[in-house]
């Protein structure tokens, strides 16, 4: 695995994994943990760690005395607006944290490495969607939910259903977060 950053919260090492730098023994190992906080969505993470068929750009990777126990994935979409601007977003996926490491501050961790990586990259906007629970999670952490309707569509432009129903924003510099409706897109959408 190629680390391009890293930080620690108590005894965890965070780091910052590029997709082409992960093996098929971090894969799975990835997969399992993802299995393990998604159990409503351990047939598609027993396959694959991506979403929506969109590979990410890089995951965050944390891991403890050699364990695997917190998982943030990047990915870049395209969003589409009312008056048809494009932006390239990087979309973050698959957060989670094994049951016996939450409330440590590794989620948060997690979140503020992948956001200034993120800004990095020279992204304006993050996005995610999470359940309705998560919502305050994020609020104390800047994000904000999107007011309009969005829209996901996936590889061949159709839409996607989606079990959340919270579409959230994260701005990474000066430039607002664009109003109204919005589709999201897979990378491939020209």
């Amino acid at each position: 695995m190629e680390t391009k950053a890293q930080s620690s919260v108590a005894a965890y090492q965070v780091s910052i994994a590029e997709e082409d730098g992960i093996d098929s023994e971090l894969d799975a190992a990835l997969r399992a943990l993802l299995c393990r906080c998604f159990p409503e969505w351990s047939s598609v993470f027993q396959e694959c760690r991506t979403w929506h068929s969109t590979p990410p750009i890089f995951t965050l990777v944390a891991s403890e005395h050699g364990q695997i126990i917190g998982h943030v994935a990047v990915v870049v979409r395209t969003i589409t607006t009312t008056w048809n601007f494009r932006y390239n977003v990087a979309s973050i996926q698959g957060v989670c944290v094994s049951p016996e490491n939450r409330r440590s501050g590794l989620a948060t961790e997690m979140m503020l490495t992948a956001l200034n990586e993120i800004k990095r990259r020279g992204f304006l906007f993050a996005i995610l969607f999470c359940k309705e629970h998560l919502v305050s999670f994020y609020t104390d952490k800047g994000w904000k939910l999107a007011d309009d309707s969005v829209v996901m569509r996936n590889k061949d432009d159709l839409p996607i259903s989606m079990r959340s129903n919270c579409p959230m924003y994260y701005e990474l510099g000066d430039v607002p977060f664009p109003e109204g409706p919005l589709d999201v897109h897979s990378p491939s959408w020209e």
